[in-house]
Order: C-alpha cells, then structure tokens, then sequence
C-alpha cells in the first residue's frame, strides 16, 4: 500500500554498526510520520546522501521499505515493538509512555485508533534506544616523545598503530633535522572515542592533526606556500606516506600546489606526485591520497586505516 508523502517516518532498525574509521551504516523500516528532509537531519547528512545510496528517484517513500543510511554521526537507535494493552491504557497514555507523538500511534494502529482499546489488544509502538557513547576499546593515549610534543592529551587517544606511526615519523624527522624544535602534536581522539568538538571526524582512535613546518621568521597562523617550510614538511609527509598506512592526508588546497611544485623540482618522480596530489585536479578532484579539506591551512590532517599493512615500496 502507498501512502502520501506526508505521512512516513524513517524507523532506525537495532542494527547500528561502525563499518569504517569515517563511518556508521544504519538501517532503517519506512513508517508513517515523515519525510526525507526529517530523516536527513536525524543524521546531520543531506537529502541526496540517502537519494544516492538507496537509488531513490523523486521523494515518494513506500511503507515497509529499508533504507541505508551511511553517516559520520552516531545516532539513537529506535526499534518498533508491540505494546499489549493493560487496564487503564489509552491512546494517549501510550504514546506518552513511549515519548511517540499521537498522530503516529494512530497511523500505525489504523484500526485500533477508530475503535475502544480492548485488553491484550496488540499495538505497534516505536521505542527509543539508549544515545550512542562511542564506547571505543583499544585506544591508548599517546605521551611526549622524541621529536614532538602533546598538546592536549586528554585529547590524544588513538589506535596502538597510529600511535607507533606518529612516534615513528616524528623521530626520524629529528634525527635528520637534529636542530629542529619539538613539533606538537595536536587532536586524535577522546578516550573511549565518540564525537570530539569541533571536529566531525576524530571519533576512532584513527585521525591526527599536526602543525605545518614553516621558515623561521614567517610563521603564521595560517600557513601560505611562501611561509611554509617546503623541505622539512614534504620530509614529513612523504614519511607518512611511505608508511602505507595512511588512507587520506587533509590540506588546503593552495599549500598542496606549493609541496607538489617542490616535490617536482626536488626530482621525485611526476608520476608519483600525480598520485599522491589532488593538485592540479581541482579542490573537487576525487583523486589522491593528499585531499583539499576546508579548514587546513593551520594544520595537515593525517588518517589512517584501521590496522597494519603491509609497507609498499617508495618513489
């Protein structure tokens, strides 16, 4: 049966999982009450985010039908159940009892609604889960090391592997540059995970943000191509790569056009900068393991996967 649009609402079924460092999967049982505009913004993503995933044309839902959900955002589980009727229950009563509004109590017990409640009657309600805690086991907090510093730890909780990475990589980029102060390290993660303000992602153990290398005498809050200190942070960012471990590296567009112009003339091959940049393919450009992110013109933003991999040979 087809209903108006106007009348469905999305039920977010019990199987919540996090399938990724970046996101949860959902599932979810079209009911009466909603739209997808309302779905949407249960999930802080877009209309078409769901649009594209479930290959829906137009905004008619059909009643009944499941939908995917993939979001960056953990959302409260819900459930649909059946209430058995009990002496001094009514449909308002009810649908308080489970915090539902009346009018989708009613469209789900179309006929229950139009009659007297009758003891033991069977009726759909839709009950709330607990809010999700991000509870994340496996994460440690990361201490200073040698070459860098931690500025927030109790912000500085992450995977054993990005852990190991980020020590790695911060020391042997003392070693080389022997002279050079502490870098800082900046947000991974809370303990036990879950959403870390400002941020959207930090959520898993698996993300870092880090500060530019600039020239001495040039710094700046946001760093330009013309302050940035073009060997020492190409240093750090070719030895995150060689790991081959990291998925993404976030950086603002115009900073990535001057580390490529630097990597070109340095003699690193063109083949291997063209694919490792997003640079010169446009902010837009789903290319690269380096990727314009607003926002990163004060720091480079470092992602990782989720476990070992085997190291791949450098160019």
């Amino acid at each position: 049966m087809r209903y108006p649009i106007f009348v469905f609402l999305a039920l977010l079924s019990v199987s919540l999982v996090s399938s990724s460092a970046d996101a949860y999967r959902y599932t979810h049982e079209i009911l009466p009450g909603e739209t997808l505009g309302s779905i949407a913004k249960r999930y802080r993503i877009k209309i078409k985010q769901i649009k594209r995933h479930n290959r829906i044309r137009g905004h008619r839902l059909r009643a009944g039908r499941k939908l995917k959900i993939i979001s960056k955002n953990a959302t409260r589980t819900r459930s649909k159940v059946r209430h058995t009727v009990r002496k001094g229950d009514s449909l308002g009563r009810i649908a308080r009892k489970y915090k539902m509004k009346l009018r989708l109590l009613k469209a789900l017990n179309r006929r229950a609604a139009k009659r007297p409640l009758r003891l033991g009657a069977k009726l759909w309600v839709v009950r709330e889960g607990a809010a999700p805690k991000g509870g994340i086991k496996g994460l440690f907090q990361m201490k200073d090391g040698v070459g860098y510093t931690v500025r927030r730890s109790y912000r500085a909780w992450g995977t054993m592997n990005t852990l190991t990475r980020i020590a790695d990589v911060h020391g042997a980029y003392s070693r080389r540059y022997p002279d050079a102060p502490a870098l800082r390290i900046y947000d991974l993660s809370q303990k036990g995970g879950g959403r870390i303000p400002p941020h959207v992602s930090h959520r898993t153990g698996l993300d870092v943000d880090l500060p530019y290398v600039q020239q001495v005498g040039k710094v700046r809050r946001k760093a330009t191509g013309k302050s940035l200190d073009l060997e020492r942070t190409w240093y750090l960012i070719k030895s995150f790569v060689d790991t081959n471990e990291v998925k993404y590296i976030f950086m603002e567009y115009r900073l990535q056009k001057a580390l490529y112009e630097y990597a070109v003339k340095s003699g690193v091959s063109k083949s291997f900068v063209n694919e490792l940049f997003q640079y010169p393919a446009g902010r837009h450009g789903g290319k690269g393991i380096i990727r314009h992110e607003p926002g990163h013109a004060t720091h480079y933003h470092v992602r990782f996967y989720p476990g070992p991999r085997r190291p791949a040979p450098t160019s």
